[in-house]
């Protein structure tokens, strides 16, 4: 007897191996499943401009980073102390102009490089509402916390999302062509929008998202949001907000992603990396007893063995 529904998702001909590049964008979802990259030692970069939210922001992100006209002082702005910049996130914020100016330009470096050289980028889409900054007629990346009269709110239709998205494929294969896309909706609910309006907006993402993924070969779309209100569909897998996924759904999504992205033998080698993730947060209550050394060289013994064999693996 089955007690929930569950489905099967479309693999992609060329799996993923630790050989590969990857490179996350968008919304705070895409830093969720990087981070499993990353504890398994994949090559992976994540958002060098900081989370992203809306398509527009990513386009805009691109823009930047592939050499189009940007002034990184133009968009930047003083506010409580803090030097902030509308097309970053405020992680790159600084007390000093010149640090946010550093930050934005070694972020637009890093992109471009991570643009050009991928093999697989995984870009998530937040929401369809953006913020225009009215002063200056501006979409902006990040509010900042200013007041919330200095911007004026609306929602992207499905035609201007499927632009950007036809945007964001096209000038990504023009520097990268062999490069594979994969598409996510994020399953975070924006609910500071309205119950109704972050449906909305969804709906929005995932209309223009398929109807695009459809007429490119190297663009893909994985099912995280159907994954999780689908098949999980239930409050136990959301953080006490919510609105996040917790842990748990987390855990279950990334299983969902390396089973249908990963061949047989790059799922054995993450075994090997969790076993050895493991030993390394092991901790002795004497570190410098027998039995501690003896456990530490095996450890390093073990990664000396998988590194060997795959030299891509950093520990």
């Amino acid at each position: 007897m089955d007690f929930r529904t569950e489905f099967k998702i479309t693999a992609l001909e060329q799996k993923i191996s630790h050989k590969d590049k990857v490179f996350f964008l968008g919304s705070c979802f895409a830093e969720n499943m990087s981070r499993y990259f990353e504890r398994f030692r994949f090559q992976v970069e994540t958002n060098p401009f900081g989370i992203l939210f809306h398509p527009f922001a990513i386009d805009r992100l691109i823009d930047v980073a592939l050499d189009k006209y940007y002034n990184p002082h133009e968009f930047s702005f003083e506010h409580q102390g803090m030097w902030s910049n509308f097309d970053a996130h405020s992680s790159l914020s600084d007390s000093s102009k010149q640090q946010l100016i550093d930050n934005l330009n070694n972020s637009k470096l890093k992109s471009k490089h991570c643009l050009k050289t991928s093999d697989v980028i995984f870009i998530s889409l937040g929401t369809a509402w953006i913020y225009k900054y009215i002063a200056q007629d501006k979409v902006v990346t990040n509010c900042h916390k200013l007041p919330q009269e200095h911007f004026r709110k609306q929602r992207l239709d499905i035609s201007t999302v499927k632009a950007i998205l036809v945007n964001i494929i096209t000038k990504i294969t023009s520097q990268n062509p062999n490069v594979k896309i994969i598409f996510t909706l994020s399953p975070v609910r924006h609910l500071k929008d309205g119950f109704i309006e972050n449906q909305q907006s969804k709906s929005t993402l995932h209309l223009a998202i398929h109807d695009t993924v459809a007429n490119f070969q190297q663009a893909h779309y994985f099912p995280s949001y159907e994954i999780l209100l689908d098949d999980l569909r239930d409050y136990r897998f959301y953080a006490s907000d919510f609105l996040h996924p917790n842990a748990l759904a987390l855990d279950y999504i990334w299983e969902k992603l390396k089973h249908t992205y990963f061949d047989r033998e790059t799922l054995q080698i993450l075994a090997e990396v969790d076993k050895i993730n493991k030993r390394l947060s092991h901790r002795f209550f004497n570190a410098k007893s027998t039995e501690s050394q003896s456990f530490r060289l095996k450890t390093e013994e073990l990664i000396y063995s998988l590194t060997k064999h795959y030299p891509h693996l950093k520990f």
